[in-house]
């Protein structure tokens, strides 16, 4: 049996053998993933043959110590990923009457401890991995469950191309934060607001602000056409986004004046170099750096030749511009399925 030796060991081992009836050959393995395809850690992951046992461990069993397990189990469950010896199990000195009858329910074993067992360095420790909202992978996730609406967590995993764990904890994510309901192992958003306010929080729009220039130009839009022309004549990546991208994909106007354009901090000098900037009047071109490959799926709006970044990449900007954003993103939300 290979493990990492703690204090608590020998009597916690002998037990489980005892109790799982565990063979000589049998795994342990401690504050460990069920291999890369999952996002959770349990406390202890038991392989012996062709049996495998998820065990968490805790010092009082309550309801809420149920949920790692329990929401697994919903995972495998909803993805039809289960093996068919995969078992749960909760160890603990007293479980409370709700959690001994939840427990139940969910097919999920208890076993208690000696009183006297210590148990302290199982409860620090992050149960999952850190899911931020905002990072390519998980908005991928995202805007695509708000394209299709209703979606199982393999079919987010096929459609986007993002593996089945990362989906998952993507999925786990959104609940935490009451942003999405399912059932029948189908999940949707049902709390726009909640999630708008989470990526305005996470990632506001605005830290990515790099530098102002005014340039003479009619319009905002007409100011994107010139810019766009100059980034392809000299062949250097540019990409509309915010406000400016918001108001071509939705037709809606926000009423601003300036150009919002994400662009590599070494072609701005040969961009500014391209035109007759001024300290004031004119219009505002608003400088972004990149946080993230902006340009892999830039869309040409055709009418006017202007370089837009996706209809994924502008709502996240519009989104994280917070209030001051919040009905141009409610629009882009609106028809984001037909863009």
């Amino acid at each position: 049996m290979t493990m990492k030796a703690s204090p608590y060991d020998s009597e916690l081992i002998a037990l489980l053998r005892t109790e799982l009836g565990l063979s000589d050959g049998a795994v342990i393995k401690q504050e460990s993933t069920l291999r890369d395809n999952y996002a959770f850690r349990f406390d202890l992951i038991i392989e012996d043959g062709n049996k495998m046992y998820l065990v968490e461990l805790k010092n009082i069993v309550n309801f809420e110590a149920l949920s790692q397990l329990g929401f697994f189990k919903l995972i495998q469950s909803a993805s039809n990923t289960r093996t068919p010896h995969t078992e749960f199990f909760i160890v603990g000195k007293r479980i409370t009457a709700e959690a001994a009858e939840a427990a139940e329910v969910a097919g999920i074993r208890f076993i208690k401890l000696p009183a006297d067992a210590d148990l302290t360095e199982a409860n620090y420790r992050p149960k999952t991995m850190s899911v931020k909202l905002t990072s390519p992978r998980s908005w991928k996730i995202i805007s695509y469950l708000l394209k299709v609406k209703k979606s199982s967590i393999r079919q987010l995993s096929k459609g986007t191309g993002v593996s089945y764990g990362w989906a998952h904890a993507t999925v786990q994510a959104l609940s935490s934060k009451g942003v999405i309901s399912g059932s029948k192992g189908y999940v949707e958003i049902d709390d726009i607001n909640k999630l708008l306010n989470g990526i305005a929080w996470e990632r506001p729009f605005e830290k990515l602000f790099y530098q102002e220039i005014r340039i003479d130009a009619n319009s905002p839009i007409a100011l994107a056409h010139d810019i766009s022309l100059v980034c392809d004549e000299q062949k250097m990546k540019c990409g509309f986004t915010s406000f400016t991208a918001g108001e071509i994909y939705t037709g809606y106007s926000a009423r601003h004046d300036s150009a919002y354009v994400y662009l590599e901090k070494k072609n701005l000098a040969a961009l500014k170099g391209s035109f007759d900037t001024r300290t004031e009047g004119g219009i505002a071109a608003r400088i972004y750096m990149p946080d993230r490959d902006m340009f892999k799926d830039l869309r040409e709006f055709s009418a006017k030749g202007i370089w837009l970044v996706s209809p994924a990449q502008t709502l996240l900007d519009c989104a994280g511009l917070g209030y001051s954003g919040r009905d141009l993103t409610l629009k882009l939300v609106e028809i984001y399925d037909r863009l």
